[in-house]
């Protein structure tokens, strides 16, 4: 059972200058918001083995979360503010999940295979608490699992799996507003956007070479009501919101490397790169596009002595086009430092996030009469402090964190 809760105030004041066709003074604005959620999980798992070479596994999860989210944007008129272009928004988001899974695997010395099949029962109410806007939805979803595996010898395995998934919009994604901080542009959240959900077919190969581990495979995806970002110019102000399409076919190409090149390194390497078609329309707008992507991850871990661990990680994506704009790639590099003192009874972990603050986005969107740049960097270098004691806990025992329940 867990139970975790975060609540957010925030104001802002902002201030915007025209400088062409002459200078000119706008306006001031200033906005308001005050969210929170409260979360929370029940869950049980069943492992029950049925034979020597057989397993079956049950369980139960129920999921609820609770969001409020306040905004409000008001501009100065003389000694007076007002609300601006209506933007006054009382959010309550209601999401409860009930799922159950049964999974049977049976491994055998060469051939193993996994059958496994999950029910979701979902509940969503959002509603402006000024009584404007009100949408409910109750849905039931299947979602099957094969894996098979069949190892050649010790050293090669092949294995294919077929499963159905589903991609839940983030929580920004779904509030009408989140921040107002440029009056050129705005995004506006859609409480109506849909999970999208894939059937994804794939064959991978598992091979050895002593210190090197290759894992290369093969997979097709087929996605239904995908979600798009969709920009549109009203005037003066370009607005983008996102949507859901029909559908998106990617097939692809996956690569791992792992490398222990000594005892105290490793070395992993892990490639990405898919075609893709969409299909769909919005408002007018064609979303029928064909492209390619490339995303990347390069890590080490290294044993510094025998109570410190250093870890680095390079992530990278490539380019992307679609129907409306393109966006240039996007790399940032993490890192985590951890040592033990105190003979190993307390762990003291530094990590950092976009340490070298690179992860900005650039998109350039293209419209029947306009031309569009803009310039992202919501997240700058970010910086966590850990300290764990340990009083009786052993070595193979962890404390275990709260994690977001109901994403994804």
């Amino acid at each position: 059972m867990q139970y975790d809760f975060w609540n957010s105030n925030k104001t802002w004041a902002l201030a915007t200058e025209k400088h062409v066709p002459h200078p000119e003074a706008l306006p001031g604005i200033r906005t308001s918001s005050v969210g929170g959620s409260k979360d929370f999980l029940l869950q049980t798992d069943l492992e029950q083995p049925l034979t020597e070479k057989s397993i079956l596994e049950l369980g139960l999860k129920l999921e609820n979360r609770k969001v409020t989210s306040d905004f409000n944007a008001e501009q100065q008129q003389g000694d007076q503010w007002v609300t601006y272009k209506n933007i006054n928004n009382k959010l309550q988001y209601n999401e409860l999940i009930g799922s159950g899974y049964a999974q049977f695997s049976n491994k055998g010395k060469k051939f193993s295979y996994m059958l496994g099949l999950r029910s979701e029962l979902t509940e969503i109410s959002i509603e402006d608490r000024l009584g404007d806007y009100q949408n409910k939805k109750k849905y039931i979803r299947i979602f099957p699992t094969l894996n098979l595996s069949y190892q050649f010898n010790e050293v090669t395995t092949t294995q294919f799996s077929y499963s159905k998934r589903i991609n839940r919009p983030s929580l920004w994604m779904l509030y009408p507003f989140n921040e107002l901080t440029d009056l050129n542009a705005q995004f506006i959240g859609n409480p109506a956007l849909n999970p999208s959900y894939a059937d994804v077919l794939e064959l991978g190969l598992l091979k050895h070479w002593g210190d090197l581990t290759f894992n290369p495979s093969i997979y097709y995806q087929n996605n239904s009501d995908i979600i798009q970002m969709y920009t549109y110019r009203n005037t003066d102000v370009f607005y983008t919101i996102p949507v859901n399409i029909e559908r998106e076919i990617r097939h692809g190409l996956e690569l791992s490397l792992l490398y222990n090149p000594l005892k105290w390194l490793q070395l992993n390497a892990e490639l990405n790169g898919y075609g893709f078609e969409q299909k769909g329309f919005y408002l007018g707008q064609d979303f029928n596009f064909k492209g390619n992507a490339l995303t990347g991850r390069f890590s080490t871990q290294a044993k510094i002595s025998t109570m410190m661990n250093l870890q680095l990680r390079y992530n990278y994506t490539g380019a992307t086009t679609n129907a409306q704009s393109h966006t240039w790639s996007v790399h940032y590099l993490d890192f985590g430092l951890s040592r033990n003192v105190l003979k190993d009874k307390m762990t003291i972990t530094l990590d950092g996030t976009n340490v070298l603050n690179t992860r900005k986005t650039k998109t350039l969107t293209t419209g029947d009469n306009y031309i569009y740049n803009q310039l992202s960097n919501p997240n700058a270098s970010r910086y966590r402090l850990t300290v764990v004691y340990r009083f009786n806990l052993k070595d193979s025992q962890s404390i275990r964190q709260a994690k977001s329940g109901n994403r994804n």
